[in-house]
């Protein structure tokens, strides 16, 4: 059986069956006690929609506190191609260029297709989409 993770989050839209929850998103710093004296904490708020059944939408309220959970293995996939495939294929790509170009167009070059690898997220999106299923566990 797969972990769960989960997130807390407040239902800032409905539309049908489509429910748009805004989760706050921070790093270790915003937990701190001392975030106030300190620039370095960061936090900010994200909305994320999700698709829940008939029933389910019903019982649910603009304003609603509610518990969003994703497969652990999929927020794993997640982080894989958001930032370390990218790193990877800019270190590689660096290396491979640097070998034949001199080091400032090794360096556009390798910028370049990173931008191309995000550019194929972009297009792969709504497969993407499909696979990374987030659900409303608790409300």
């Amino acid at each position: 059986m797969s972990k769960i993770a989960t997130h807390k989050g407040k239902v800032v839209q409905l539309n049908g069956v489509n429910v748009s929850v805004m989760i706050e998103s921070q790093s270790a710093c915003a937990a701190c006690h001392a975030k106030g004296m300190c620039t370095l904490s960061d936090k900010e708020d994200k909305i994320i929609d999700i698709k829940v059944s008939t029933d389910r939408a019903a019982n649910l309220s603009v304003g609603d506190e509610v518990m969003v959970a994703v497969s652990q293995q999929r927020g794993m996939q997640a982080v894989l191609l958001a930032y370390i495939l990218p790193a990877i294929v800019v270190v590689v790509s660096l290396v491979a260029w640097l070998k034949v170009v001199p080091e400032p167009w090794a360096i556009v070059l390798a910028l370049a297709v990173l931008a191309l690898y995000y550019m194929l997220l972009y297009l792969f999106r709504n497969k993407l989409n499909s696979k990374f299923v987030m659900s409303i566990v608790d409300y």
